[in-house]
């Protein structure tokens, strides 16, 4: 195992792997089984596995610095206090459909070791993957008949949300903007459906619009502005009430209930956000 050697088509019998030196440097292996193998105190530099087996495979101080495991099935692995970047673990597009249990199990297994360790980088980056992994394992369990129809695209959807919306909750500023987007629109909605609800407390010698003006002396309420509507929305959605923006109908009043209800889980979720990625 000399720097640029190609160790290829080998089958290592089960139990503990004694490799000819400690330090193993620029290999390439392929198609080698390591299955129910325990490899400990080996550190692997710049080396690339590809299409290995390491089925069953205990992993103890051992550290993969710059190295790649590409299709390699890494079912029911273990690994304790061991180096290796989450990244450098790569699976085609076909693991997806035909083995997404092989990435549970590997990113699971990194999951422990790197709460283990304190890597919390790298315990957020398996926990990433780790997420998108079981979310590929739903279509396998609805082919096997494991989930319904029903539970199946249910869990694919809010998946698929928690990651867009929050990184799997590792992502605030990520959630931050979506909020401020979301609000945005509310407040564009709130200007449109019930501008004319919303009563804007004028203070004492302020100007007011003509076209306002000429509205109030008929005795029409006047349409808030887009900014009254945004201060008016923001102080609903935030739960901090309002002072000089208030609804006057009826409909203004449900609708405003409905969105102070629904802002505080989404508030509740932002909040949990923060904790998870910075006080975790």
């Amino acid at each position: 195992m000399s720097p640029g050697d190609t160790v290829a088509n080998i089958v290592f019998p089960a139990g503990a792997w004694i490799p000819p030196t400690r330090k193993i440097k620029n290999v390439t292996f392929r198609n080698v089984a390591f299955s129910k193998n325990t490899i400990s105190r080996v550190t692997f530099t710049d080396c690339t596995f590809e299409d290995c087996l390491f089925t069953g495979a205990n992993l103890d101080e051992v550290e993969f610095h710059g190295c790649d495991l590409v299709n390699c099935t890494l079912w029911k692995i273990r690994l304790t206090r061991v180096y290796l970047r989450p990244e450098r673990v790569k699976f085609a597009r076909r693991f997806r459909v035909e083995a997404a249990n092989v990435g549970i199990s590997v990113f699971q297994a990194m999951l422990s070791n790197f709460a283990e360790e304190r890597q919390d980088l790298f315990f957020m980056q398996a926990d990433i993957r780790f997420r998108r992994w079981a979310r590929y394992q739903i279509w396998h369990d609805l082919r096997e008949e494991k989930k319904t129809t029903r539970e199946a695209w249910w869990g694919w959807i809010c998946s698929t949300m928690h990651e867009g919306l929050t990184g799997f909750g590792y992502r605030p500023l990520r959630f931050f903007g979506w909020t401020l987007l979301l609000f945005l629109a509310v407040s564009y909605m709130n200007y449109v459906l019930i501008g004319d609800a919303i009563q804007v407390a004028r203070a004492a010698g302020t100007s007011v619009a003509s076209g306002v003006g000429e509205a109030m002396t008929q005795g029409a309420p006047p349409h808030a502005s887009f900014i009254d509507s945004v201060f008016y929305t923001f102080s609903v959605l935030t739960v901090l009430g309002f002072s000089s923006v208030t609804p006057s109908s009826d409909g203004a009043k449900i609708l405003t209930v409905l969105e102070a209800l629904a802002s505080i889980g989404w508030l509740g979720i932002f909040t949990a956000v923060l904790v998870k990625r910075f006080l975790r």
